[in-house]
């Protein structure tokens, strides 16, 4: 018996938002190649009683989001790094704050492990996890996983079209519009990243941190 469910905003926008992209992509070029329209669509789903639609929408949402999730991340582990890595340099943004905070962690609060870990983010992170004291890192943490599947979801259009379209001019013009598109959402999944280190670096601080004011004078 399942007591509780736990939804994270990585499941909603990792998993359910791009099941949901998926599927009005899916719908989108499955509508270019036949002869049914969006009106006939909805009539069909309209047929199903509305909570069987309401229950199963989400679900198969989610399921089509699971199911991509480890391509976008193998695209983008093993394609992207030898493509767009190339062209879009690594995000620097808060490095330095992060480089601070990070040997901050490590000389002060790692007791017998300083000196054996060399990045104490899984540790801190999992600190401000297991006592709730932030969840900014997680906004952060899921718009990274929702741009890069987009970003995936952009090149596998585009090698569509490509192979689909009428003539090589056309296919040729959606490829490298979908592949920009790609490497505008890889950019700012990037962006996001960035942000994660210090977000958690500086909730495991202020929990550890005596804020003391100084002597004056």
């Amino acid at each position: 018996m399942i007591e509780k469910i736990r939804i994270s905003l990585w499941d909603i926008f990792s998993f359910f938002l791009t099941g949901l992209l998926v599927t009005l992509v899916v719908t989108a070029f499955f509508l270019a190649d036949s002869q049914l329209t969006i009106k006939e669509i909805f009539g069909t789903i309209s047929g199903f009683p509305t909570a069987i639609v309401l229950v199963a929408a989400p679900l198969v949402f989610t399921l089509f989001g699971m199911v991509l999730e480890p391509f976008s991340n193998y695209f983008d582990k093993y394609i992207v790094k030898y493509t767009f890595g190339l062209l879009l340099k690594p995000k620097q943004k808060h490095s330095g704050e992060e480089a601070l905070l990070k040997e901050e962690i490590r000389s002060k609060y790692l007791g017998s492990l300083n000196g054996k870990i060399d990045n104490p983010y899984a540790i801190c992170k999992e600190y401000v996890e297991t006592k709730q004291l932030s969840t900014t890192f997680m906004v952060f943490l899921s718009r990274y996983g929702f741009y890069r599947n987009c970003a995936f979801i952009s090149a596998a259009c585009g090698a569509t079209e490509l192979y689909f379209a009428a003539t090589w001019k056309l296919g040729l013009l959606a490829f490298f519009f979908a592949i920009l598109c790609a490497a505008v959402f890889k950019q700012r999944s990037d962006d996001f990243y960035s942000y994660m280190a210090p977000t958690v670096y500086r909730a495991f601080l202020i929990d550890k941190l005596s804020w003391v004011p100084a002597d004056e004078g």
